[in-house]
């Protein structure tokens, strides 16, 4: 029951009555029906485009390791010029010397002061200095058609014909492979169409 003057309504103290009750408005709220849904839009979104950023990020990966061994490359020609020196760049688990065709766990740039480097064990001896340390690629592979880059005072590759570095995602999809070739000059350049992850 209400008490109503001119200006406004206020309820009557004591007990309500079942008209009162009715004038009350109803609690806003989602039903079960409707956050299902939801639930299922959302779902459906993920299933559509979460392959394609799945796809995104390792196109990103790959590309962006592709560009950090090309600087690696660029890093180790100037060195040599700068240094008047053999500069190395050979793949390498500890960080200290070479381990052939361990590329994907990382390489090493280094000064091979007496240029009897292989890229095998024991390549960095007594004499050589490490200049930079690269680390692994994280799941994905690295494969080198060669041991060991080497590159003389003058810059130029010490190899007699083209290189190639082969870069591909975990997943193995081609389309997203990433490749660095290095040509007799001792520069490298970034590939990434046509590449076939084996």
């Amino acid at each position: 029951m209400f008490i109503c003057n001119s200006a406004k309504c206020l309820p009557a103290r004591g007990k309500s009555t079942l008209n009162d009750m009715m004038n009350i408005k109803k609690i806003k709220g989602f039903t079960v029906i409707e956050l299902m849904i939801v639930v299922g839009v959302i779902g459906i979104l993920l299933a559509v485009g979460l392959p394609g950023l799945q796809d995104t990020i390792s196109r990103i990966g790959t590309n962006t390791q592709a560009k950090t061994l090309v600087s690696s490359l660029n890093f180790a020609r100037s060195e040599s010029i700068k240094r008047g020196t053999i500069v190395s760049i050979c793949s390498s688990s500890s960080g200290t010397d070479c381990a052939a065709d361990s590329w994907a766990d990382g390489w090493i740039v280094f000064v091979d002061n007496n240029g009897d480097a292989n890229g095998a064990v024991g390549s960095v001896d007594v004499g050589d200095e490490v200049l930079r340390v690269y680390q692994g690629l994280g799941g994905n592979s690295l494969t080198f058609t060669a041991d060991l880059q080497q590159y003389d005072p003058q810059g130029f590759g010490t190899n007699a014909a083209a290189r190639t570095f082969l870069l591909c995602p975990e997943d193995g999809n081609s389309a997203n492979a990433q490749s660095v070739e290095i040509a007799v000059t001792g520069r490298g350049r970034r590939i990434h169409e046509g590449l076939v992850c084996p």
